[in-house]
């Protein structure tokens, strides 16, 4: 919307750098400078045309004030006429001949008369105002200046307050006219299009402040009376001098001298209808208010609205506190509309709080939500809940229309947390319709609704074979236990068969107070309790108890006896047995007879040694581990009874495998580490590195293969040893291979049997990597450890490297590390670095930092391919798949396939160190098993090995 006149000139005037704003107005006038003060000096003089500068311009009542100073070199004593163009019109002219002695100090060759000091009348609008010197003879005229503004000469301010209250409105506010800033202000104030003419002479020191020179006298302050409802207010101010009047704006307020007040939501208590609330009159605010009650068709009532609410207080705190009401009202139950109005003082009219309907409830409710068979009957849950009280109340459980139980509804839940219930309740077989009632308390007299569900049953007997016995001094049995059926009180007939064979039916009829107490709808006469003739063998007896009603016959189980007189089971026969590594498979068939006792487990004997393995009293096989490979055996099978342990049945020689078997699941993960916790051989170092060995052969099983990678650090060759990895501390290559000594001595002292372990001790190419420091890794580390260790059956040593692209040392310096380590020793060699940047969907591409995958083929199997061993870092996916592929490229250029050794991962580390991600050593050997699987090229039998990596600290 367009903006009144003043308020535009407002706004373009905040740009200006004399305005100054207080309350909402501006100065008398405005000091605009236009240019240096100092003249400029005759070497300035580059031509004919004239000099000069407009030192300040004032805006003023009517135009514009132009202060300066010209002259024309080529008549430097004449004074100069200036004059003055608005939007491009020449409106007039002066001469500039006032006195400038700091023209005639800066130009003494032309004097001192020729200043100027000129008013030029400027109409209100937007004007473009320019000043400039006329020329003399040779040049042009000279332009001293222009400026381009709104002019607005009419008066300015602002409406401050429209307010309403008690019929009437209150407008206030404050205008200044410039063309004389200490007269009032004829303003007009028009309320709903009627005017109303002011002037606004009203004190205001405020306005005085804000603007000097123009006194306190120039505000409005008025009141008018006005009808209830919204009114419209505009004031405008009439022009004293220059220019025209101006809108100082419009307000809107709406008058509402109406009660006001507030219900707060209807409640129910103790058995009545709770209203609750407050009210007051604007007009009359601490007055307190009568308010007239109307309930249903019954007459008015008259309240009055005096109570305290001090939270009234605290939002309005004009009219004070007491103005609440509160009345218990006693209705029946059932819906009532109850309508409460505040009766008006003075100015408005009566307002009505509140007009609708309320409903009183006394009547429970209750709902079953589950019913579910159970050998007796059914268990059911639900909830009842009365709106009387908060307390739980009781629920009448219901079947087919007769009461079974009264329970409370008490119980916590998902809905209705402390009013459910849960109830077990007998019934017979056949359909049952079984409802939950809430049983009313306090107030009114019906309980609730009936919640009902529908259940069909078929219920069989229920019961327990307890015992099974010989008749003191007699080969016959006595058989204990109970059973009864739902659906009848009268004892149950008892089938009991021996060996299979019908031998007696009794009746279930002696009294059992316990299966009373757990089933009081059926009674105490429900035991069992007879004797049976039987021989003095092994016999199994087994109990049915017949079904009455619904159901059907219940099994209550079978029991076995042993002979009089038992002995020791026959033999096991057709024992066989079948050899792997470090173990070997028995089976047998079971005995022919048992010797009249149960036997209870069979006992395999290796021979030689005596190695045994235990199986159950079902069991038809066993594996005996922890045996020698390629050693020769014979395995014995014996079976167990409490007489004794039967003759052996022995299987023919076998012999054990040489090697583990080819691994084709996921290999069990050894233990790697990162070594950062030792800095000498100290006999405490010496005890953990011990104690380490100790603690990862331990968790190496028999039968399998295993690579433990010690990964140490990077070599300081001017030491003559290594700076642990990720760590600046440097242990010399004679402390290092006492605590590798420690190790190996730890891990002989727990290794199983048939568990072969290659213990690789790596370096990495972060360091010193050439040839010299290769050969010293293999002369005085690997050599002296491989010597010590073939003291232990079972135990390689190996030398390894963590080489990757991303470390320091180039390939070039790689390589030749690789070479002095190779011809030092006759040790193998297990790469255990990374491929970054390799490619992983092609071969013989490059890798990072001008590596390629040519390149680290030749470093991880070229080299020497039956030496060297393959163990690559993998900890993602993509990491398998690159070593697919630099396999491939030596193949490509007909070179033998990788030989790989099986995963390094680094899960363990990574938990540790909480900053890095691996994949487990199942999974990286499950991927990188199929990725070579995947091509005929690189398919192998077996991949032995998966080791993950832990930080030692």
């Amino acid at each position: 919307m367009s903006l009144p006149r003043r308020q535009r000139l407002l706004r373009i005037g905040t740009i200006l750098p004399a305005v100054i704003t207080a309350v909402a107005g501006v100065t008398v006038a405005l000091v605009i400078p236009a240019a240096p003060a100092t003249p400029p000096s005759p070497a300035a003089f580059s031509s004919h045309a004239p000099i000069g500068a407009l030192d300040s311009r004032y805006i003023s009542p009517g135009g514009v004030r132009a202060v300066g100073w010209d002259l024309d070199p080529d008549s430097a004593k004449t004074a100069l006429t200036t004059f003055a163009r608005i939007d491009g019109k020449w409106v007039g002219h002066t001469v500039a001949a006032l006195n400038r002695p700091d023209i005639a100090k800066a130009h003494p060759s032309a004097g001192a008369r020729h200043g100027f000091d000129w008013f030029i009348p400027v109409p209100e609008g937007n004007h473009t105002v320019c000043v400039a010197a006329q020329n003399v003879a040779a040049g042009a005229n000279y332009s001293l200046g222009c400026m381009t503004r709104t002019f607005d000469y009419g008066p300015y301010g602002a409406i401050n307050t429209v307010s309403a209250a008690h019929g009437s409105m209150h407008v206030t506010g404050w205008t200044i006219d410039n063309d004389n800033v200490k007269a009032p202000v004829t303003t007009s104030i028009t309320v709903d299009g009627k005017a109303h003419q002011v002037t606004a002479n009203k004190s205001r020191p405020d306005v005085a402040s804000a603007h000097k020179g123009a006194g306190a006298a120039h505000g409005f302050d008025e009141t008018y009376a006005v009808p209830q409802g919204s009114h419209t207010v505009c004031v405008s101010a009439a022009s004293i001098g220059f220019g025209l009047g101006n809108s100082l704006g419009c307000k809107t307020v709406t008058l509402n001298d109406s009660p006001v007040g507030k219900v707060d939501p209807l409640a129910q208590q103790s058995g009545k209808l709770r209203l609750r609330g407050w009210a007051f009159d604007p007009d009359q605010p601490t007055t307190a208010l009568t308010l007239t009650l109307k309930i249903d068709s019954t007459p008015a009532k008259t309240l009055v609205a005096n109570l305290t609410r001090t939270d009234l207080a605290q939002a309005h705190p004009n009219a004070g506190k007491a103005h609440g009401f509160d009345q218990l009202l006693t209705l029946s139950e059932g819906s009532h509309k109850i309508c409460l109005t505040a009766n008006n003082v003075s100015f408005g009219s009566t307002t009505t709080l509140i007009c609708r309907s309320a409903a009183l409830n006394f009547t429970p409710t209750a709902s079953l939500l589950t019913i579910t068979a159970t050998s007796t009957g059914a268990s059911v849950t639900g909830w009842a809940t009365d709106p009387d009280t908060s307390a739980a109340i009781s629920a009448r459980i219901t079947v087919d229309g007769r009461t079974k139980s009264t329970v409370v509804a008490k119980a916590a839940g998902s809905s209705h947390s402390g009013h459910n219930f849960a109830a077990t309740v007998p019934m017979t077989s056949g359909r049952h319709t079984v409802c939950a009632i809430g049983l009313n308390v306090l107030y009114g007299h019906a309980n609730s609704s009936a919640s009902c569900r529908t259940i069909t049953l078929a219920l069989k007997p229920l019961g327990k074979f307890e015992k099974l016995a010989r008749v003191t001094g007699s080969n016959n049995l006595t058989v204990t236990g109970w059973t009864l059926d739902p659906d009848t009180t009268s004892p149950l007939s008892v089938v009991v068969t021996v060996d299979g064979r019908s031998a007696a039916t009794v009746r279930a009829a002696t009294a059992r107070a316990d299966v009373a107490r757990s089933y009081p709808a059926s009674g105490a006469g429900h035991g069992i309790s007879s004797t049976i003739v039987a021989t003095d063998g092994e016999h199994t007896v087994c109990l049915t108890a017949k079904n009455v009603g619904g159901g059907s016959d219940l099994s209550l189980g079978c029991k076995l006896i042993i002979a009089v007189h038992p002995v020791v089971p026959s033999a096991p026969r057709s024992v066989r047995a079948v050899a792997g590594y470090s173990a070997a498979t028995v089976t047998w068939t079971k005995p022919t007879t048992d010797g009249g006792a149960p036997w209870t487990k069979y006992v395999v004997t290796a021979s030689p040694g005596g190695r045994t393995a235990t199986a159950g009293a079902t069991a038809t096989s066993a594996t005996v581990t922890g045996l020698k490979s390629k050693a020769s055996y014979t395995f014995t099978v014996r079976a167990v009874n409490v007489a004794g342990t039967s003759s052996g049945g022995t299987s023919p020689r076998v012999t054990t495998q040489d090697t583990p078997p080819p691994q084709r699941t996921p290999a069990p993960v050894s233990t790697s580490r990162y070594i950062r916790n030792i800095r000498g051989s100290s006999s405490a170092e010496l005890a953990t590195m011990r104690r380490e060995g100790a603690a990862d052969a331990k968790a190496n099983p028999s039968g399998h293969a295993y690579m433990v990678l010690l990964d140490i650090g990077g070599q300081d060759q001017y030491n003559n040893g290594v700076v642990l990895s990720a760590t600046t501390r440097y242990v010399s290559y004679v402390d290092l291979t006492k605590d590798l000594k420690a190790y190996a001595d730890g891990y002989h002292s727990a290794q199983k049997v048939s568990a072969p372990v290659t213990i690789a001790v790596g370096t990495n190419n972060d360091m010193d990597v050439n040839a010299t420091t290769g050969k010293a890794w293999a002369t005085q580390v690997i050599n002296p450890l491989r010597s010590y260790a073939t003291r232990y059956a079972g135990m390689t040593i190996a030398g390894a490297n963590d080489i990757e692209p991303g470390f320091r040392a180039a390939y070039s310096q790689t390589r030749s590390w690789l070479s002095g380590y190779l011809a030092a020793t006759s040790a193998a060699f297990v790469f255990n670095g990374s491929a970054d940047g390799c490619a992983w969907t092609v071969t013989n591409r490059g890798c990072n930092n001008g590596w390629s995958m040519a390149g680290l083929y030749n470093l991880s199997a070229g080299a020497s391919p039956v030496r060297m061993l393959n163990l690559p870092q993998i900890y993602n996916n993509t990491m398998a798949d690159q070593w697919k592929y630099i396999s491939l490229t030596g193949v490509a250029s007909r070179q033998p396939r990788i030989r790989f050794g099986g995963p390094l991962t680094e899960l363990t580390a990574c938990v540790q160190s909480g900053s890095c991600g691996s994949l487990s050593g199942r999974s990286a050997w499950s991927k990188l098993w199929q990725n070579l699987q995947s091509d005929s090229r690189l398919k192998v039998s077996s991949l032995p090995y998966a080791t993950d990596l832990r930080i030692d600290r």
